[in-house]
């Protein structure tokens, strides 16, 4: 009797474009006799992405993290462990793989059509989200991890649309109908709104990376299974990360410190030369997740109720401890009990 393979996905693009909300919609329409697996790989130290799922049915979905580092490095072992794990433990009937947005996809391929996991996968399309005003813009247009994204995917979507607007939309999908070899689907979406049924295309067989040695640099990786300890109150964890052309600071706050969503809010919009701000906050009985790119944020709801935590992201190192104190300054200070 022949093997059953596992239908696996990559869907990349790059930081702040929308992968895990796109995510979040896809798996409200899987089928719901399936149990499916979430891979996630964050560049900090402290991780974010993962609290939107929590409070999942783990016989529906099982999301991991690897965090701290690139799963793209071909020597990533924990992204290895990680993988062989959900094989045998989780037994799904799709796995999705939602790289850092600085990571480049080759490598990932590389290691889905290896000897040891050719048998047992069935890679289906590579899937990468751009939003239109990235592609506008210079600097990204000129770095060799954007351009590979967009080389390697056979699905190509231009998410966030309703910001970007029609004019330059429409100019991001004529061009992409002039790439080579062609893409097998274009979309263009909002909201991260895009079709399960584009996980099932089969992908160009030969796809080749225009900067293969892109990722062939310095990177600073945590080891996956060192977990963050919940702190203590009034004692936040601070942890640094950097590599790939960038620095990242990530905190943890106990779970019983609760934050002002105001000041919250004014915190994010003062921060400068920040490229991306996402995190998991208490803000009194209520959690929520702030995601914020360029001075847009979105919020929503969670269901998490670890800690509360947060992680920014710059071209270069800032002034770390200054924005530790701003965030203490979004705290609801108590007035504490007197005693007679």
């Amino acid at each position: 009797m022949a093997l059953t393979k596992i239908p696996v996905n990559i869907i990349t693009g790059f930081l702040g474009v929308g992968k895990t909300t796109a995510l979040q919609n896809v798996l409200k329409r899987k089928p719901a006799d399936e149990r499916w697996a979430v891979i996630i790989n964050e560049f900090g130290a402290v991780s974010i992405d993962h609290t939107p799922f929590a409070g999942a049915d783990e016989n529906a979905l099982v999301v991991k993290e690897v965090a701290g580092g690139c799963i793209c490095c071909t020597a990533n072992l924990p992204m290895q462990m990680t993988l062989t794990m959900v094989l045998r433990q989780v037994k799904p009937h799709r796995i999705l793989i939602e790289p850092t947005g600085i990571g480049h996809p080759e490598a990932i391929l590389d290691m889905l059509r290896g000897k040891f996991l050719k048998d047992v996968l069935d890679i289906r399309a590579t899937v990468c989200m751009v939003d239109p005003r990235q592609w506008d813009n210079e600097d990204y247009r000129e770095h060799e991890t954007f351009i590979d994204q967009i080389t390697l995917a056979d699905v190509l979507i231009a998410n966030k649309v309703d910001l970007a607007g029609d004019a330059l939309t429409q100019e991001f999908l004529h061009w992409a109908k002039e790439l080579f070899p062609p893409k097998i689907l274009i979309g263009a979406v909002e909201h991260g709104d895009i079709d399960p049924n584009w996980l099932n295309i089969e992908p160009f067989p030969n796809r080749k990376a225009l900067h293969p040695h892109a990722h062939e640099h310095e990177h600073h990786h945590r080891h996956a299974s060192e977990e963050l300890p919940i702190p203590e109150l009034g004692k936040p964890l601070m942890r640094e990360s950097h590599g790939l052309g960038r620095y990242s600071c990530g905190w943890v706050f106990s779970p019983d410190e609760v934050f002002e969503l105001p000041k919250l809010k004014a915190w994010i919009a003062s921060l400068q030369n920040v490229e991306r701000v996402k995190g998991a906050f208490r803000t009194g009985v209520d959690w929520v997740l702030i995601n914020a790119v360029r001075g847009e944020f979105t919020i929503e709801y969670l269901a998490y109720r670890r800690d509360s935590r947060v992680e920014c992201i710059a071209a270069g190192p800032l002034p770390w401890k200054t924005l530790e104190e701003g965030l203490k300054g979004c705290l609801l200070h108590v007035p504490e009990m007197k005693t007679v």
